[in-house]
This record gives C-alpha cells, sequence and structure tokens, in this order.
C-alpha cells in the first residue's frame, strides 16, 4: 500500500500554505484536467515526468495534485500563491521540461500529454477567511483526500445578513461535536458569487459522521436552525461536488512517496 511520508524538503500541503501551519494560501492557481481515459497511463506518466522535472528546476513549480475518486479521469493541479500574478512570472510545464530533459524530449512530451486532454481549464482562486473555518492542528504531509465543492450564489448572498449567517453556520460548527473544517475561495471575475470549498480529510470515511448542516445547526436550537439552514439556502444557485484523492506520484509538494 502507497506510503507518504514527510520529508524536509515539503514546502506545501493543499490546502493550507504551509504543511507546519494552518494558514491557507492568499490565492491558488487551479488546472482543471479532464483527460481522455484511453491514453490514461500516458497522461499519468507524462504527469510524472512533468512533475519530476518541477521537482529538479531550480525554478520549478510547487503544487499539489488531487485526482477524481468515482467517474470520468479529472486531475486538480493546485497552485499556492502569495500574490495574484505568480503564475504569470512562472515558467511554463514546456520550459521547464526542455531544460531539463533537452529540448527535443520536453516538447515530445508536453505534445504527447495534450494529445491525452480533452480539456485544460484554468482559475485563479482568491481566499475567502470570512468564509473559512481551517483547522488549528498542524500537519506535516499533505491531505490524503479533499471533499471539495464548487457553490454557485445568487444575488441573496451578497449582504451583511448572508454573511452573518455564514458566520453562524461556522460557529455551529465549531461548537458541534461533529463540525467541519473547510477553506474558502472565490474564483476570480465572479463578484466572488462562485465559491470553492475544500474539506480536508485524513481518511475517506472521515465525513461519515457528518449530519449534514441541518442537523449541524441544532446546536442554535431546532427553530433556529431551521431558519437559518433555508436562508442560507436561498442564496445558493447551484451546487457540484467532488471527492479529490491525493496524487503524490505527480505531485510537487517535496513529499516522499513509498510503496
Amino acid at each position: 500500500m502507497a506510503q507518504i511520508i514527510p520529508s524536509l524538503e515539503l514546502k506545501w500541503g493543499f490546502p493550507y500554505m504551509s504543511p507546519n501551519g494552518t494558514e491557507p494560501s492568499p490565492y491558488v492557481y487551479q488546472i482543471n484536467l479532464d483527460h481522455e481515459v484511453g491514453p490514461g497511463i500516458l497522461f499519468h506518466d507524462c504527469l510524472v515526468k512533468i512533475a519530476n522535472a518541477h521537482k529538479e528546476h531550480q525554478k520549478g513549480s510547487i503544487y499539489s495534485c488531487y485526482g477524481s475518486w468515482i467517474g470520468a479521469g479529472v486531475v486538480w493541479l493546485m497552485y499556492p500563491m502569495n500574490e495574484a500574478d505568480e503564475r504569470e512570472k512562472a515558467l511554463s510545464d514546456e520550459q521547464v521540461l526542455c531544460e531539463v530533459l533537452g529540448e527535443e524530449e520536453g516538447k515530445q512530451t508536453i505534445e504527447a500529454f495534450r494529445s491525452t486532454l480533452i480539456s485544460d481549464e484554468r482559475k485563479l482562486l482568491k481566499y475567502l477567511p470570512l468564509a473559512s473555518n481551517p483547522s488549528s492542528q498542524k500537519e506535516e504531509t499533505p491531505m490524503e483526500y479533499i471533499y471539495y465543492a464548487v457553490v454557485q450564489l445568487n444575488e441573496k448572498s451578497g449582504t451583511a445578513e448572508y454573511q452573518e449567517l455564514v458566520s453562524k453556520a461556522i460557529q455551529a460548527h465549531n461548537q458541534h461535536g461533529q463540525g467541519l473544517k473547510w477553506v474558502a475561495y472565490a474564483e476570480e471575475g465572479t463578484d466572488s458569487r462562485k465559491v470553492h470549498l475544500f474539506v480536508p480529510m485524513r481518511k475517506f470515511g472521515d465525513m461519515d459522521p457528518w449530519q449534514g448542516l441541518g442537523e449541524i445547526l441544532n446546536v442554535f436550537g431546532s427553530e433556529e436552525a431551521k431558519t437559518i439552514r433555508d436562508s442560507l439556502l436561498a442564496g445558493v444557485e447551484d451546487y457540484k461536488s467532488y471527492l479529490m484523492t491525493f496524487v503524490p506520484s505527480c505531485d510537487n509538494s517535496g513529499c516522499e512517496f513509498v510503496e
């Protein structure tokens, strides 16, 4: 069974800026890679090659890699950033590959990788401290699983009253014995109405005891809980969720991966 072990070289473990701290990264550059299932081995081998090149290059990028647990092949690459324009200044995968492997092999690798892709979607995410409930526990390795939700909010979410409801939900999670910890990011260019929520988990079943927002809000009493829940949901237009699983072989956070 694969094991992830701490390393002195570990630089970052998503969704936190540092594995030895719990402060979320101010910005995250997210790349969603949707790939053909048929050439999945080629896709994986190219991702490994790209990650190894970034590890070897003096100016290689730091990032975490997660894949979808169920369904079609989707992989997320998550780059931590202090400033919104850091990815624009970073070397591209092709530049890193060509400088590490040589121009011919580098170009062949990036062309093979692109041939496996259905789509390549890129997003800039900005941390939302007022909508987050990060853990205070220090971590030494990236999280093995992440429950990931993309929430499309509507105009009802843009009020001070709605923010107060969000604060109430955070308070309830901190008071309830089965409350969750999470970090929230807004997608740039959406007026903070498209929110990405990440719930880090060490084990596959960590969320099993969670009985839903309504149950958590019952710390305020059933009547108030229903009012808060209904008002929060009134601000939600759409909601999609995924289970992300860590892919250490395609990752460049600095952790060691052993079988």
